[in-house]
């Protein structure tokens, strides 16, 4: 269904680390799926069919409420874009073969620095997604979409139950007993 992007290419570029002479071409791809990965996880299937809808409507459609959700979802979107385009900026995947690009006077950084910069675009990403929980929760009533009871199997509900900030996801109603000394070696 999704056919719109949250972003546009001029926002990407404006709001993020890119440099200015990036192909953003390569990179715009990518808000495509960050939007279906990240995006569509936090506010489930309906909101975001919803919200693609306003802006596939022509006119735009988008109601005051959702030009506000829209605007905390780009914050984040942008963040996890780059996060997902990082490793395909360097390496590209060519008839020939995946290659990597140099270039002249430049230097290929190391892949603990592409992990350490994706790192920090998750963080970043992962902060303003939470903003947009937040939100939706303070704010459901807006969006019946959100906390609906009426889906079917076929949808992705809104994940309101798991805590980012790490690669570990933990949730918050498990019942079972967590084994801290298991999660404490993992984040070392």
């Amino acid at each position: 269904m999704a056919t719109a992007y949250f972003i546009s290419p001029s926002y990407l570029k404006e709001h993020s680390p890119l440099s200015g002479n990036i192909d953003i071409a390569e990179v715009y791809p990518f808000a495509r799926t960050a939007e279906e990965i990240y995006i569509q996880e936090v506010i489930g299937t309906k909101l975001f069919d919803r919200l693609v809808e306003s802006l596939n409507a022509s006119p735009k459609n988008t109601t005051a409420n959702e030009t506000i959700l829209l605007r905390k979802i780009r914050s984040a979107l942008v963040w996890y874009t780059c996060y997902d385009a990082l490793p395909f900026l360097d390496i590209k995947l060519r008839n020939i073969g995946i290659v990597r690009q140099g270039g002249q006077n430049l230097q290929n950084v190391s892949r603990e620095d592409i992990t350490f910069i994706r790192g920090e675009c998750k963080k970043k990403g992962d902060f303003y997604i939470n903003m947009v929980q937040r939100y939706l929760c303070e704010n459901s009533e807006l969006f019946d979409e959100y906390c609906c009871q009426t889906w079917n199997c076929s949808e992705i509900m809104p994940n309101t139950n798991m805590i980012s900030g790490s690669d570990l996801a933990i949730d918050r109603n498990d019942d079972n007993d967590i084994d801290t000394d298991f999660v404490r070696k993992w984040l070392s």
